[in-house]
């Protein structure tokens, strides 16, 4: 008796631990990449991703993953941002509420992250500001050295989807429109 509990709990087990994911997010079908912008608008580099100059790709497979009552494969994913700025952090970011995807390859948004939101109040100096919409350099980036991880991390199975990582450097103040 107690042999054969263990021989199904044992079975048990070996199934949940096999159900698991790999997979990868690209930026331009890149891992890891340095961004050309051409001002310190965070509103113009959503623009850049909206209008499909950089495009997110997000892409996994699955083993022995269970079907929902559709005969459906989903795996609930958070998305996690992390912001370096002259190498420190300056936010990461996990969304409350985890998405569901299907196995296979997907472009993502923008945002699927919280980057733009970060980058867009990067500036301190312009979130101090009374009045934001008197304020000139409101949404836009301080000059520095930039560092945008973008990962996702499966919820209730095992595995890893590699994350993406972009770079840029803003080399003049807010408030001038041209670098």
């Amino acid at each position: 008796m107690r042999i054969s509990i263990l021989i199904i709990a044992l079975i048990s087990s070996f199934s949940v631990t096999a159900q698991s994911v790999s997979g990868k997010l690209t930026l331009n079908e890149k891992s890891k990449t340095e961004l050309k912008l051409e001002t310190n608008s965070a509103v113009q580099l959503f623009k850049e991703f909206k209008t499909g100059k950089y495009q997110l790709k997000f892409s996994f497979d699955g083993k022995e993953l269970p079907n929902n009552i559709y005969k459906e494969k989903i795996i609930f994913f958070e998305f996690i941002t992390s912001i370096k700025k002259d190498g420190k952090l300056v936010k990461n970011v996990i969304r409350k509420q985890p998405i569901p995807y299907f196995p296979g390859e997907m472009f993502l948004p923008a945002e699927a992250f919280d980057f733009i939101g970060v980058l867009a109040g990067a500036d301190e100096e312009a979130s101090a500001t009374v009045v934001p919409a008197l304020n000139e350099l409101l949404g836009t980036m301080p000059k520095g050295n930039y560092t945008v991880e973008l990962s996702v991390k499966p919820l209730g199975v095992k595995g890893e989807i590699k994350p993406v990582e972009f770079s840029f450097l803003l080399r003049k103040r807010p408030g001038r429109t041209k670098l």
